[in-house]
């Protein structure tokens, strides 16, 4: 059976799951732990966050935020939280950045004419305009991966968890040799470095990437049906991509994947298809 085949036959597991980072609840299967499908953390089942609780509270702030489309206030919230010292949450919340950085980038429209007014609405205060700027939201989602993995290598943390966020981290920099070497020897039986294998293929356009995303939907990870989608977008498959964007969006309602539907929409528009 077809990549697209299998993640269109995805059954949507039956386990309850909510991020002890990020707050996105989610539905995944049975298993020691899952991986959130917005921030992509290890998110194990009736764990006590180790995480501050008033940190965790304003991460969980700006996740909530942005899904109703208080934006400048999940800014607002984010800058407050990026010099934070942990590398767990930095992780997260470079997660967070990206979606808004991404959010604004589709918010412009740029088939206004003249100085486009419109698009300068609620930014006439000069911090906030700067902070709703794209390209120092995606700045501070770079920073957040750099000091992530800067503090997990000075600590020499070799736990499951500290590995998977170095490897992870490292190919959301594009820095795929690097990810490489972390998850060369490590066993492909856990589903984090088996989540973190996929990804790294799917975004380095492997030759093994379909084979990886599919273990990763036998394994029932919800998140595999994006990266299918992503893997086929990438392939030119746009109609196939779109339709299980849509099918995943109906199961987990979190902007990254209606901003990915989009960007396929416009290359698929771009190309005549």
């Amino acid at each position: 059976m077809s990549l697209y085949h299998n993640a269109k036959a995805f059954k949507l597991p039956e386990s309850k799951a909510k991020c002890t980072y990020c707050s996105t609840e989610y539905m995944c299967a049975e298993g020691p732990y899952s991986i959130c499908p917005l921030c992509e953390s290890m998110v194990i089942p009736g764990e006590k966050s180790s995480t501050d609780p008033a940190v965790a509270s304003k991460l969980g702030s700006i996740s909530r935020s942005i899904a109703k489309g208080a934006y400048l206030e999940a800014i607002e919230s984010a800058e407050q939280l990026c010099t934070n010292a942990d590398p767990k949450v930095l992780y997260a919340l470079a997660s967070l950045y990206r979606s808004l950085s991404d959010i604004t980038y589709m918010d412009v429209d740029y088939t206004m004419k003249a100085f486009m007014e419109r698009n300068a609405d609620n930014r006439n205060d000069e911090i906030k305009r700067n902070k709703y700027n794209a390209m120092h939201l995606e700045s501070r989602n770079r920073e957040c991966l750099h000091k992530s993995i800067e503090t997990l290598e000075l600590s020499k943390a070799e736990d499951e968890n500290s590995l998977f966020i170095k490897a992870m981290a490292e190919i959301k920099l594009k820095r795929y040799a690097h990810a490489s070497i972390i998850l060369e020897n490590k066993p492909g039986t856990t589903l984090a470095f088996k989540y973190a294998k996929m990804v790294l293929a799917t975004e380095s356009n492997d030759k093994d990437a379909e084979k990886k995303i599919n273990e990763m939907l036998h394994a029932r990870e919800t998140s595999a049906i994006f990266y299918a989608a992503k893997y086929l977008a990438m392939r030119k498959e746009f109609v196939s991509a779109e339709k299980l964007i849509d099918i995943i969006s109906s199961l987990i309602d979190i902007p990254k994947y209606k901003i990915y539907g989009k960007r396929i929409k416009n290359v698929a528009g771009a190309a005549g298809i």
